[in-house]
């Protein structure tokens, strides 16, 4: 079967299964957050078993055809859709060499709020990062000064959970986190709080040091509160008692 035609045939079970009211509610809840959305309302378990019935179709497929079809599913953007594409994803991770960054730069052009983006960190960036550092570190600035929200977001939130905790890239991460200090966007700065909260269990007072800084020159608490999560008893108090240097 032909790409367009697996593509096809796939988005026609997923408007058969279409729920249109349950569609309707999580549209209106995403929107409630600021965040597009598009649905066809099917249940996450629906969603699940319509993917297994088509992962031996995907496997025979070829690194080059797996790309290009995952990139139709995340530029309908539709969820379910999306859905599909993030499976194609974690098929064929381990081929993805710095040679397919172009085609990373467009996926991530197509994310569409923070669900999308967080899962695109941690299962594509996040290995590439590890095996291509130069490469994928290049790539993050590139998102980090992005007219999209979503890129700017990944640029930071790549440095999230274990590599974080591991300290073996703090520095990288609060260059980039600093561009985005005052970025306008929530979701934006909430990225730039969780990668320093998870940086700072890799390099604690370096770390720390820098919120303090960011408490001084009176950023979005919406940064420096999620930063301290982890902050305990006086420690958290030190913190939430330095005042902006006017």
């Amino acid at each position: 079967m032909k790409i367009k035609e697996l593509y096809l045939d796939i988005v026609r079970k997923l408007e058969k299964r279409a729920n249109p009211k349950k569609a309707l509610i999580k549209i209106a809840q995403a929107q409630y957050f600021g965040v597009r959305y598009k649905s066809y309302g099917i249940e996450t378990s629906e969603q699940t078993e319509l993917i297994r019935s088509y992962s031996d179709s995907f496997r025979q497929l070829s690194v080059e055809e797996m790309f290009e079809l995952a990139k139709m599913f995340y530029a309908s953007g539709f969820s379910e859709q999306v859905n599909f594409g993030d499976a194609i994803l974690e098929l064929s991770v381990e081929d993805l060499t710095p040679a397919h960054y172009d085609f990373l730069d467009d996926i991530a052009g197509y994310l569409g709020n923070w669900a999308e983006t967080d899962w695109f960190c941690s299962r594509v960036v996040q290995p590439l990062l590890r095996k291509y550092p130069k490469e994928t570190l290049n790539l993050l600035r590139k998102w980090n000064s992005s007219k999209k929200q979503w890129k700017r977001r990944a640029s930071v939130v790549a440095f999230t959970r274990k590599i974080g905790a591991s300290g073996e890239f703090t520095g990288e991460a609060l260059e980039l986190c600093d561009n985005l200090i005052w970025d306008k966007e929530d979701l934006v700065r909430k990225g730039v709080g969780w990668a320093l909260k998870d940086n700072m269990r890799g390099a604690r007072e370096r770390v720390l040091d820098y919120v303090k800084s960011l408490r001084r020159k009176g950023i979005s608490s919406v940064i420096t509160l999620y930063a301290i999560r982890d902050l305990k008893g006086k420690e958290r108090k030190e913190i939430l008692d330095i005042k902006p240097i006017k």
